[in-house]
């Protein structure tokens, strides 16, 4: 006798997150998700900002109605294999927001530890000894976005921040994602993209409570002290390592 089994009794296994799928942004969120569910809930907000603003007043209306408003601006520092990014363009395109979107990596892991990282890093952290998120590369990421539909919304762009800001065009930002690790990116991205935030534009800080990369808080905390603005502090989930994220709305 063959018997058949209740489905309501059969536990649900969790669904296996694979990074070569792109981050989901519709909810009902995945707890599995639980450390990128942030950035993706404040980039739609940093986005219907935008919106908001680009409509309001003769002049703006005027512009979306004409089609020559300006897109939104933004910017990730440390796009790794890019799904991050592409999760953001897919939330644009749902909320019929235009937007150009400027990625920068190395694509080929982090740079060189500096005095502040040595000094908090953990004594057992791997990158003490090796070089990590080197296991990506500028053509796999092209094909992700290109593939996702995004080629014309998206520029990536292949290098270190120190060599790779100074050649960005001069414009004024509304959403920047710094996920950078280090106390020096940090800082080399804090110094430039501050000073050309649009007022209400957003800064999101991906490892500020990171545990394996504590300098990234001490990077911030050094940087933002003579600022007016306040972090705010964000968690989807049960505490994890790093589920907790930062970010600030420029003044």
């Amino acid at each position: 006798m063959t018997t058949t089994k209740d489905p309501a009794k059969t536990p649900k296994r969790p669904p296996v997150y694979s990074v070569r799928q792109e981050l989901p942004h519709n909810r009902p969120y995945e707890l599995y998700y639980a450390e990128k569910v942030p950035l993706l809930q404040v980039f739609e907000k940093a986005a219907l900002a935008w919106d908001n603003r680009s409509r309001s007043g003769i002049l703006g209306k005027l512009a979306r109605s004409a089609g020559l408003g300006r897109p939104m601006q933004a910017a990730e520092c440390g796009v790794y294999r890019g799904h991050s990014l592409v999760a953001c363009l897919r939330i644009a395109r749902d909320l019929r927001v235009p937007v150009n979107f400027v990625g920068l990596d190395s694509f080929a892991g982090l740079p060189s530890l500096v005095e502040e990282d040595l000094k908090v890093a953990p004594e057992n952290a791997p990158y003490r000894k090796k070089v990590l998120f080197d296991d990506t590369s500028f053509e796999a990421v092209s094909e992700l976005v290109k593939s996702a539909g995004f080629a014309g919304n998206a520029k990536l762009i292949r290098g270190f921040f120190v060599d790779t800001l100074p050649t960005l065009e001069e414009t004024r930002y509304d959403f920047v994602n710094i996920d950078c690790d280090l106390y020096a990116p940090h800082i080399e991205c804090l110094e430039y993209f501050y000073p050309k935030m649009n007022p209400g534009g957003i800064i999101f800080f991906d490892d500020y409570h990171s545990h394996d990369f504590p300098m990234a808080k001490d990077a911030i905390d050094k940087f933002l002290e003579d600022k007016p603005e306040i972090l705010l502090h964000l968690r989807f989930g049960p505490e994890g390592t790093n589920h907790t994220k930062c970010y600030i709305e420029k003044l």
